[in-house]
């Protein structure tokens, strides 16, 4: 059991960090579950609306990488467990082989999709409560401009207040009486779709500059 040591080492601060982002009270009131769980899923997983600062740390950094991290290294450890009584029993290494492979598509690969629409979900939202267009991350592919934009986003994501009152894009992010959006099944599919679309966008442009660069 000694070789677990590390990966319990490794899970403790990450349930810790979780426990504590968690039951952070916001503005001296006890989040309910409910609720919370409703948050993490608009900010994350939905492009509709706008997402203030404190939002977007709060669930989009804090919430989501810790919980993160505690699923990945949960899945690690059931791996390490499977692998060690496999050891012992003497069993087949093929069949732990197989255990692994399908574990990693089933419970690791989906985690790419989850930061794909994370990525995507809590950007767009915080460039709607700038009053901008969430295809002005589009503008970030282009040589040496791209860079200054991108740029301007992470500032602004990170640091800049929104837009006072309505927008474009909706009412003020900072509405304590706004309601809390539910997240579909539809509006994480949305989500994904905006990233396929994207990510197929980048690669066109990776394509031809390449082939016009002569790298192909």
């Amino acid at each position: 059991m000694v070789q677990f040591i590390p990966l319990l080492i490794l899970i403790a601060p990450a349930i810790i960090i979780f426990l504590v982002i968690f039951l952070k009270k916001k503005k001296n009131e006890k989040p309910i579950l409910k609720n919370e769980i409703k948050k993490f899923l608009w900010v994350n997983f939905n492009i509709k609306g706008r997402l203030n600062r404190e939002d977007y740390w709060y669930y989009g950094y804090g919430l989501f990488w810790s919980t993160l991290i505690v699923y990945t290294v949960t899945i690690i450890l059931i791996q390490h467990i499977v692998a060690y009584i496999f050891e012992q029993l003497s069993l087949s290494v093929n069949i732990y082989y197989y255990f692994y492979i399908t574990t990693n598509i089933v419970f690791i690969f989906p985690l790419y999709l989850m930061y794909g629409t994370k990525f995507v979900g809590n950007k767009i939202k915080r460039l709607h409560d700038n009053n901008k267009s969430g295809w002005f991350l589009l503008w970030t592919i282009i040589p040496f401009i791209g860079q200054l934009v991108g740029l301007y986003v992470w500032v602004t994501n990170w640091f800049m207040k929104g837009t006072s009152g309505s927008n474009d894009f909706g009412k003020d992010s900072l509405d304590e009486k706004k309601e809390i959006p539910i997240t579909t099944f539809k509006d994480a599919a949305f989500t994904l779709g905006v990233l396929i679309i994207i990510c197929a966008v980048f690669a066109l442009y990776a394509f031809a500059y390449l082939y016009f660069t002569g790298e192909i």
